[in-house]
């Protein structure tokens, strides 16, 4: 496939999808094919091209995932360092002193899990060098959460802490110098000034796109509130995870979490994906009006990277990678279950109960033909598509579902998957 057809494929799925502009980028055996089409901004008309700058969101996690094994390879720390050994904000954490910087990695350390401090970036606007530490010691102040797989901002933002404490400088400068020499010189960080060509996110409503403003929190640039990159770029950091055999390891499978539409497992800042026809990882970025995607498979020494600048990002990403993957790599991309299976889940009395963190509470309750869901500010029916996932909005191209996992002996779950956040059950 050639640039014109990479573009040609682009523009339909793009128009398709309501989103105003687009990057896509291919890799093969070192080659790169890249394509462009629609505007970064529809109130400046200002179009996409190589050099426009996308939030890559949470694939900021990866990046930190990749930076903290390069530290590990250079002697400057060990992944299974307690979290405390390198976080000095946490040194009076039980949890911290027992958790590993591996357990980070995987989401499964155990830190205090709180919507005010998971999701507090309006909160949290300090943009000074000291919002990682202050960031730390709220959560170390903090319960910890149960033992059980939930991902997370705060434990990312926490090994952005890992990051500075080790090299003496701020996360960010000691990001560039790591990106930098893998040839990543088109990413930056957007917390303070607007970088130069950057898309502005869009939201689509029922009369069109609308422009957003970008999340901008210092605090939590670990997590991917800050990051913006090319396609290019993108590529760029695909490569290294293709030719570094030291950062294999960041691909071995932690838990076997299986979270619909999101990922199959996840790995040490990947996640994988059972998809038919051979092994490939990557990850997503999600902020306001943006999606991010970068999907790798190592075996054919290859890599799929879209940026979008609209909600409607991933609903793209799904349509244009069933067409793509098959057609460059004869993977097969499975299609998004949204057809309700009534009897798919058997006693659904058994999934009742309330489901929490210390400032955030979900009521589960059964109905005739599924359940009903209550949270603080809404409520929905959900529908059973298996024994574990249910249907909550089909339109909505992010989180259609919800997921229940840790089912004990009697069948009942233990947590609550709202996207990729889980809420552990209280009368488990």
């Amino acid at each position: 496939m050639d640039e014109g057809d990479l573009t040609v494929l682009l523009r339909e799925h793009a128009s398709r999808h309501s989103v105003p502009g687009a990057a896509i980028g291919v890799l093969r055996e070192g080659a790169a094919t890249t394509a462009y089409c629609g505007v970064a901004d529809i109130t400046t008309g200002e179009p996409v091209t190589p050099a426009t700058r996308f939030s890559v969101g949470s694939l900021t996690k990866s990046m930190v995932a990749t930076v903290i094994a390069r530290l590990a390879g250079a002697g400057r720390l060990s992944l299974d360092d307690p979290v405390a050994a390198h976080v000095p904000e946490l040194r009076g954490s039980g949890w911290a002193g027992h958790a590993t910087l591996r357990d980070l990695l995987a989401n499964r350390s155990g830190l205090p899990l709180r919507a005010g401090l998971e999701f507090d970036f309006a909160g949290r606007t300090g943009g000074d060098d000291g919002a990682l530490s202050r960031l730390a010691a709220d959560v170390a102040a903090d319960v910890p959460a149960a033992n059980f797989w939930s991902y997370t901002n705060v434990g990312w933002c926490l090994l952005g802490r890992v990051i500075e404490t080790t090299t003496a400088a701020t996360w960010e400068d000691a990001m560039s110098r790591h990106l930098a020499s893998a040839g990543m010189r088109e990413t930056t960080f957007a917390a303070d000034a607007v970088p130069e060509r950057r898309a502005s996110g869009h939201e689509v409503m029922a009369g069109g796109p609308v422009p957003v403003e970008p999340l901008v929190a210092r605090a939590y640039g670990p997590a991917g509130a800050s990051v913006v990159s090319t396609v290019t770029d993108l590529l760029r950091f695909a490569a290294l995870h293709l030719e570094d055999s030291s950062l294999v390891g960041l691909r071995a499978v932690q838990a076997d979490v299986s979270i619909h539409g999101w990922l199959d497992s996840w790995c040490l800042g990947w996640a994988w994906f059972d998809w038919e026809g051979g092994q490939v990882w990557g990850w997503d970025g999600v902020v306001n009006g943006e999606r991010s995607v970068l999907r790798i498979v190592p075996e054919q020494q290859a890599a799929v990277v879209l940026m979008t600048n609209s909600s409607t990002g991933r609903g793209m990403y799904r349509a244009l990678f069933a067409d793509l993957m098959e057609q460059l790599f004869g993977i097969g991309v499975p299609p998004l279950r949204l057809d309700a299976a009534p009897t798919a889940t058997g006693d659904l009395s058994r999934f009742a109960g309330v489901y929490a963190w210390p400032d955030r509470q979900v009521d589960v309750t059964a109905t005739g033909s599924g359940l009903f869901i209550k949270g603080e500010h809404d409520e929905t029916e959900a529908l059973p598509l298996d024994e574990r996932t249910f249907l909550v909005d089909p339109m909505d191209p992010d989180n259609p579902t919800v997921t229940f996992a840790a089912f004990d002996a009697a069948g009942r779950p233990r947590v609550l998957y709202l996207m990729l956040w889980g809420l552990p059950r209280l009368d488990a």
